[in-house]
């Protein structure tokens, strides 16, 4: 059971309480198009949601680098080439228990190498996970309500417009 600890005058999380440190993109195609993926029909946590892919990251593992691994770990190889950007946006949420408390650092990653505009998703070259489904959205028809808890403000400011793909020739942040 997990428990603060009373130091000096500071409440300390043990480690059990910290939260998840997790490592998502904004996967921006042209014609301001979002690839994401949902979850398997089976999946423990938000079993058939949409999401913003990414992982968690790994010990001594910087966000930057964790989402390029889950990106290459969660849709083939072709994703080794997706160039990791700016970050987004920093995101906290706490799910309902027994959920965990995550801290999501999004950053916009730029697929527009992929394939040309309007390429449908199955001709990019990725190859998702066993049972995941990659869908592209234009920006203005993002289904806010079908994604994860987590992601949903996120994706609603990106539908409306309050976060934007970084303009063009904008390049990995070193």
């Amino acid at each position: 059971m997990s428990r603060s600890v009373q130091e000096r005058g500071t409440t300390e999380m043990t480690s059990d309480e910290r939260p998840v440190l997790v490592a998502a993109g904004l996967v921006w195609r042209p014609d301001d198009v979002l690839l994401v993926q949902r979850r398997r029909a089976d999946a423990e946590h938000g079993a058939g949601l949409w999401e913003l892919p990414g992982g968690k990251l790994e010990r001594a593992e910087h966000p930057r680098d964790a989402l390029a691994r889950e990106l290459a770990e969660e849709w083939g190889p072709a994703a080794a080439g997706l160039l990791v950007g700016p970050v987004a946006e920093v995101l906290h949420h706490v799910y309902p228990p027994p959920g965990p408390e995550v801290l999501l650092v999004v950053y916009h990653v730029d697929a527009r190498g992929l394939g040309p505009a309007g390429a449908p998703v199955e001709a990019l070259g990725l190859r998702p996970e066993p049972g995941v489904e990659l869908g592209a959205f234009a920006r203005v028809a993002l289904p806010v309500a079908e994604f994860l808890a987590a992601d949903r403000g996120l994706v609603e400011a990106v539908r409306d417009g309050a976060i934007a793909a970084p303009a063009a020739g904008w390049r990995a942040a070193p």
